[in-house]
Order: C-alpha cells, then sequence, then structure tokens
C-alpha cells in the first residue's frame, strides 16, 4: 500500500493494511464488480473519520498523483455534515466503514455517469481525470483545472449526502445489530457484514422501519418478576418464623420469648428475593390482508424494538408471521451472531399482508415450539392481530399453561372478547405511533 495523506497513520502496518483489504473488499460487493481503488484511499476515507482530529499532510509534501484525493479530504473534512456526524463515527469502525465505503462508491458511480452521459467533451474528460486519480496506477492524462475542480465539488457533495444518508441507517441498524453502548457485542464482528447492513439500510422497506425506530427512547430491559427464597438477595426486613432467615440478633432474646415470637410468626427475618429466569421472547405476527399497509409496518417496527429488548433482557428471541396458517419459525439465539440478525431483518422487511386469519392455530404452534425448545422460566407469547375470529379458548388455556408462558394480546384498531378472555394481558392500540410501540415493548 502507498502512503496516504494523513498523519500518524502507518500505511505499512498489518491491521491498517488488512484495513485497506476489507474496505476494497466491501466496495467491490457493493460495486458487483472489481475496480483496482487505490487502498490508501480508502484507508484515508476511513480514518478522516474514525479519528477524532485527522490532521492531513500540506500540498507540498505530497506527489502530483496525490493532489486530486488531497482536494477530496480537505472537502470532507471542511464539512458541516460531517462535523456534525463525528460524535457517532469517532472510534466507531461500523460508522467509519459505512461513511468511507458509502462515499467512495458514490463518488465512482457518480463519475461514471458523467463520463457516459455528459455532452460536454471537457465534463468527460475531467470525471475521466478524476476517476484514474483514485486508482491503483491510474494514467494521468491533461484535463481543465478549472472543469475538474468544478466536477470535483459537485460529484463529492453528492456521494456525501448519499454517505450521510447510509451511516444514519447503518446506526440505527447497528442498536439493532448489536448496540453501541459497552458490552452490547463486537464491532468487529459488525464490520464482517458492513455490505450486508449497507445493502439491507438502503432497502425502502427497511429504512422505513429504521426511521420510526429512530425516534423512540433507548429500550431497556423490562423488570424481572421477583419471587421471595430464602437464599435470595436481600431487600429488607420482615415479620415471621422462618428460621432460615432469622436475623441474628433475635437468637439474643430470652428463651420463653422467643418461642413466643416463633408461636405468633413475630420474629425480626431478612427480606429476600430471587429474579425468575426469563425463556424466549416469542413474537406472533398477523400477516393478514387486513393488516396490509401501516398496520403492517408497525408491527414490523415491534418486532424489532422487542428483539432490542430481548437482547438486552439475554433472552432468545422467535417471532413466526400468521394468517390462516403459521408461517416458518424464526428463531435468533441470545449468542447470535450479527449476520444471522441481518437475515431476521431481512426476512421481516420481505412479509407482505396477505391471506385470512387463525389465531388459536397460531398461538398452539407458538406454545409447541416453546416445549420443544426445553426453555428455562417464563416465557412470554406476544400475540400482534387485528384479527376478530372466534378462539378455541379451552385448548388455548391449556396450550399456554403447559408451556409455562403468558399470553399478552395486543390488538390493532378492533377488540376480539374471546382473546381478552385468554390473555393474561389484552390491550388495544389505534394510533400506531412511537408511544403505542413502547407500550406493547414496556408490556
Amino acid at each position: 500500500m502507498s502512503p496516504g495523506l494523513i498523519r500518524g497513520v502507518d500505511y505499512q502496518d498489518p491491521v491498517v493494511r488488512y484495513r485497506g483489504e476489507r474496505l476494497l473488499y466491501t466496495l467491490k460487493k457493493l460495486l458487483g464488480r472489481e475496480l483496482p481503488v487505490r487502498e490508501d484511499f480508502l484507508v484515508d476515507l476511513y480514518y478522516t473519520h474514525y479519528l477524532p482530529l485527522p490532521i492531513i499532510k500540506a500540498r507540498t509534501e505530497i506527489n502530483e498523483e496525490q493532489q486530486t484525493v488531497h482536494q477530496l479530504m480537505n472537502n470532507i473534512l471542511s464539512s458541516e455534515e460531517i462535523i456534525e456526524n463525528r460524535s457517532y463515527s469517532v472510534a466507531n469502525s461500523g460508522i467509519s466503514n459505512a461513511l468511507a465505503v458509502g462515499y467512495a462508491q458514490n463518488l465512482i458511480e457518480e463519475l461514471e455517469r458523467i463520463k457516459k452521459t455528459s455532452q460536454n467533451e471537457q465534463e468527460r474528460q475531467a470525471a475521466e481525470y478524476i476517476l484514474q486519480s483514485l486508482m491503483k496506477g491510474g494514467h494521468k492524462g491533461g484535463s481543465n483545472k478549472k472543469e475538474v475542480e468544478r466536477i470535483l465539488k459537485e460529484v463529492h457533495q453528492k456521494a456525501l449526502s448519499k454517505a450521510i444518508e447510509d451511516s444514519k441507517s447503518v446506526r440505527n441498524m447497528q442498536k439493532i445489530v448489536g448496540g453501541t453502548g459497552a458490552g452490547t457485542g463486537s464491532v468487529l464482528t459488525f464490520d464482517g457484514e458492513i455490505h450486508e447492513v449497507l445493502r439491507l439500510a438502503r432497502n425502502v422497506e427497511v429504512k422505513k422501519i429504521l426511521e420510526f425506530l429512530s425516534g423512540i427512547p433507548k429500550i431497556g430491559q423490562v423488570s424481572k418478576r421477583k419471587t421471595k427464597f430464602s437464599k435470595g438477595e436481600l431487600h429488607g426486613y420482615e415479620r415471621g418464623n422462618d428460621l432460615e432467615r432469622l436475623v441474628g440478633s433475635e437468637m439474643a432474646l430470652p428463651e420463653e420469648l422467643f418461642y413466643l415470637k416463633f408461636a405468633e410468626s413475630d420474629l425480626l427475618l431478612y427480606e429476600k428475593y430471587v429474579k425468575e429466569s426469563l425463556g424466549p421472547l416469542y413474537l406472533l405476527l398477523d400477516k393478514s390482508g387486513s393488516m396490509d399497509g401501516e398496520k403492517i409496518l408497525w408491527a414490523k417496527a415491534v418486532a424489532l424494538a422487542l428483539y432490542m429488548r430481548a437482547r438486552k433482557e439475554n433472552r432468545d428471541f422467535y417471532i413466526r408471521f400468521f394468517d390462516n396458517i403459521p408461517y416458518p419459525l424464526i428463531k435468533v439465539i441470545r449468542s447470535a451472531k450479527p449476520k444471522e440478525v441481518l437475515k431476521m431483518v431481512e426476512y421481516i422487511s420481505k412479509i407482505r399482508g396477505g391471506g385470512g386469519t387463525d389465531i388459536s392455530r397460531s398461538v398452539l404452534s407458538a406454545c409447541e415450539d416453546i416445549k420443544e425448545g426445553s426453555a428455562k422460566g417464563i416465557s412470554e407469547v406476544i400475540l400482534l392481530t387485528d384479527g376478530e375470529d372466534k378462539i378455541a379458548e379451552a385448548a388455548v388455556r391449556k396450550s399456554v399453561r403447559e408451556a409455562k408462558s403468558t399470553l399478552i394480546s395486543v390488538m390493532i384498531r378492533g377488540d376480539n372478547p374471546d382473546l381478552r378472555r385468554v390473555s393474561d394481558e389484552y390491550m388495544v392500540v389505534y394510533k400506531l405511533d412511537q408511544e403505542d410501540l413502547l407500550k406493547v415493548v414496556k408490556a
């Protein structure tokens, strides 16, 4: 790799060289073809976003071949959008990767478009000149300097705008895939699928879901239920006669008084609780014809928000779509790799509304899934539907009980008295906004 433009970066360091190879590989995946793009250019783009205060070399320190890239770097560093975005990109390799590769891809595609379609010969020559500046061993043909500067400024702004848009979607995707806080996952493993993340982030349906989720507050874990247990955590004091939790000072009481307080359950005891272990979080999502449009888009956003909650609570996440039949189960275990989570996001985005509604059959399938999975602890089955069909109440109650689960039903703009009777918790949502989403996630 040739020396680049950023001070303090060792371009012969194995880590930096590997970074350049990965960026070139990602660019090839996005372009759908191989191009001999200079790796030092891609590395410079990456560290421009990754470092807190990148400093580029002076024009007098670089050769003629690097002058065009030098101008691009200056344009990037002086951009207001990049300065505003720096709080997210600094020391975040996922966002820095997305900005670097997204910018390079859009820059190359815009230059190729001008080269092929422009009616102005000087414009075509300028675009070819800039393109060759980005390639390994690119020849330097002559070109009008003013025209090169004009085209460079034009393509830079377009490429940067698209890269910033990509980075926002990737940032929202990163929250879902592995979080951005301490202990929420490896950023390096996230990097390995950055081309998949970018491809998904550019999907219109995914973009709508991510935009909806971006405005909600940080999703934390719901408080676990607690059960009294003699060997649990200390929470306070209470009166009783459980000798395992006896406060030591009670042993100093006279023998007669001790036995009297024991008989009257009036001994001072430690109050101890243990948190119940949690089984999988299971979402049943109605995809019948009546759910198409706004309803199913909101339900998809709920699905991803519930996955984020499951990840916070260190639980497996199950999701099954249904209409008049249950669809294949998608299972994302608590230790799932980012690639598996991305597959789930892609699957969710592809679902379209259609078909009838059979709620009973879907709930019975969910309970069987939980039982077959040998899940420990309390499981929750969350049902999202707008269906008003009859429920096989006895069969549903029995199945939910045998699966050691609770059934939480969310009715979308409707009411189902049968479902209300068999559910442990029942709610109706009308607005389908972020407030309704949080209500479901915190249920």
